[in-house]
């Protein structure tokens, strides 16, 4: 077991954070459940960039729980936060660019009917609740693409009420997946990785974001050795189509 765990690698030392771009955290401050103060992006920042990452797309929760997270206001929060961090010469942190997570629910509606925040001007970054699918799912995401958008389902392995059957349907009708990638670490149960396995398995995946909400869990699991081979192999594609949204 000892010498079966000493042939994987972790995240730090796969080389697979050397100059990579991440496309899902909660790093802009005290805006959603993330980062709440300016000193602890800051911090979280340069460990990030210490650690590899060189790009990051911060993407707040655009959902009913943080009524006043929109197009406008988050747009207004960003442009203050990069201000502060020129006006205080915070060097050594990735580059950063604003989208957010959007939870499909009723008041999505809503900020479709506005401008959505996305990557490359096309691609949407979208999430459900854990334990059910919203109502008319399906027909959400197929609108989305009707308007000329492609919606990033994150962290598809952490629902809860989806399996096989229902990834593969997703990905047959052209929807796209972001794997967190801690999930390959353990970092949200066995369950999640034994599902993001899978799916990395067979190929489903086209994105991977580190979801970043608090530092303490990604400097804990940025170190389990948990990777192997093939699974960095496959990543490593994953890195690449982060790379092209920037």
């Amino acid at each position: 077991m000892i010498f079966f765990s000493l042939n994987k690698k972790s995240f730090i030392n796969s080389g697979l954070l050397g100059n990579a771009t991440d496309i899902h955290s909660h790093v802009l401050p005290g805006i959603d459940d993330g980062i709440k103060t300016y000193e602890e992006a800051v911090k979280s920042l340069q460990w990030l960039k210490n650690n590899g990452i060189s790009r990051m797309f911060l993407t707040p929760h655009i959902m009913s729980e943080f009524p006043k997270n929109n197009h406008e206001f988050i747009l207004n929060k960003f442009d203050i936060f990069k201000k502060r961090l020129e006006e205080d010469g915070i060097g050594d942190i990735p580059e950063l660019k604003v989208g957010a997570e959007y939870m499909l629910e009723p008041a999505f509606e809503k900020h479709k009917d506005g401008q959505l925040l996305t990557y490359s001007n096309r691609y949407v970054l979208v999430e459900t609740s854990y334990m059910m699918p919203p109502v008319g799912f399906i027909s959400i995401l197929e609108k989305l693409m009707e308007d000329g958008y492609s919606p990033v389902l994150a962290h598809p392995e952490r629902y809860t009420y989806m399996d096989i059957n229902d990834y593969k349907n997703l990905k047959t009708q052209g929807i796209l997946f972001q794997l967190n990638f801690l999930s390959m670490a353990g970092a949200y149960g066995r369950y999640a990785k034994d599902k993001a396995l899978w799916i990395l398995k067979e190929g489903h995946y086209n994105f991977a974001g580190s979801d970043f909400h608090h530092l303490a869990r990604h400097e804990r699991n940025f170190s389990v050795n948990s990777l192997t081979k093939k699974q960095i192999i496959a990543l490593e594609g994953l890195f690449y189509n982060n790379q092209k949204l920037w």
